[in-house]
């Protein structure tokens, strides 16, 4: 009876190890495998889009600026006035341009007597030439001198003309219709010919100006669908600039740009010179297979991504289409259903024991 019960604790002792063996394995699988985020690859919509910042621009903008040098008298319009073609904007002080145009005819009258004078003696030596009693040369000699005291006279009559209109000009018009936008000059300022004036702009036909990096706007066409921030106004691209133009970033870097026009459907209360965050949508599908943009990796020029199959990580090579801010269009490599790995890190190979929540 001693030698069975002895047996009997023997086959219990090596039951105990087995179980025990069995459930450390058990916790050391669970405890060996690498906790991991997955995602379903399913069917959605995906857009590829272009993020930049804008500004609204007005189409027809018209800088008024002094044609003469004067005072500003008096300022008759304020920034958000409506103006109408011709009315008057500034008055200026026009006693300088009058005392020039009298000086220039002052020196008109006395051409005037020389060109009378040079006229006779260029006659008298012709009848002398034409007797034989002076040379050829004294008679070419009074000619030309009659010539161009002559030239002078004419010269300085267009001097006076140009004087009279810039008195006339001294009165500052508004030459379109619109909104003054900007005042660029006080009353009592002195301006020389050139400054700018006044800035008016039509305030019904704006747009938003985009300057978008030549490699983005490569990929834009004319008529693609624009997203404005915090808005549900329909916009589009409408005109896209054919060169593209050098321009320094913020950061100093010298970038090459290319304007892109957004033409904006309704238009209340844009503001002129306001920015707008847009999102041009160059490409949309409405039904594709899809999975986290950042799920996917690439290594030597290609794509992949990690597959849970039985606990474990596989290594899957993909081809990626559209890529959104958030997820991407897998053409192939992969099914819908088929659970991928969410920010793999370095611990995660192929063939790796992971463990995602719910799995």
């Amino acid at each position: 009876m001693k030698k069975k019960k002895s047996k009997i604790k023997i086959v219990i002792i090596l039951g105990c190890f087995i179980i025990a063996a069995c459930a450390g394995a058990y916790y050391y699988s669970i405890s060996g495998a690498i906790s991991v985020v997955t995602e379903a690859a399913a069917y959605g919509r995906i857009e590829e889009l272009i993020d930049e910042t804008g500004t609204v621009t007005a189409r027809q903008v018209s800088v008024v600026a002094a044609k003469n040098n004067y005072d500003i008298m008096q300022v008759l319009c304020a920034v958000g006035d409506e103006v109408n073609a011709g009315d008057l904007l500034i008055m200026t002080d026009t006693k300088g341009g009058d005392a020039d145009v009298m000086s220039l005819r002052a020196q008109t009258v006395g051409l005037e007597a020389q060109l009378a004078q040079a006229e006779r003696n260029a006659e008298q030596l012709k009848e002398l030439y034409e007797s034989g009693a002076v040379s050829k040369n004294d008679y070419d000699t009074a000619e030309t001198a009659a010539k161009g005291i002559a030239s002078q006279l004419q010269s300085l009559r267009h001097t006076i003309q140009s004087a009279q209109s810039n008195i006339q000009t001294n009165r500052v018009e508004a030459p379109v219709s619109g909104t003054v936008t900007e005042l660029l000059v006080s009353v009592g300022d002195t301006v020389i010919m050139g400054t700018p004036l006044i800035e008016i702009s039509d305030l019904n036909d704006m747009y938003i100006n985009v300057s978008l990096i030549a490699g983005d706007a490569e990929k834009v066409t004319v008529g693609d669908e624009v997203r404005i921030e915090d808005s549900e106004r329909a916009a589009k691209v409408e005109k896209i600039s054919p060169k593209v133009a050098e321009v320094m970033s913020e950061l100093g870097l010298s970038q090459k740009r290319v304007d892109v026009e957004v033409s904006v459907e309704d238009q209340t209360g844009l503001i002129l010179g306001s920015d707008k965050e847009l999102e041009i949508i160059i490409e949309e599908k409405p039904s594709v297979l899809i999975v986290p943009r950042k799920s996917v990796f690439s290594t030597n020029e290609k794509d992949y991504v990690y597959l849970v199959e039985e606990e474990k990580a596989a290594l899957r090579e993909v081809s990626v289409g559209i890529k959104g801010d958030d997820v991407y269009e897998i053409l192939s490599g992969i099914e819908a259903g088929d659970l991928v790995i969410v920010s793999p890190d370095d611990m995660v190979g192929d063939g790796t024991r992971v463990k995602a929540p719910g799995v």
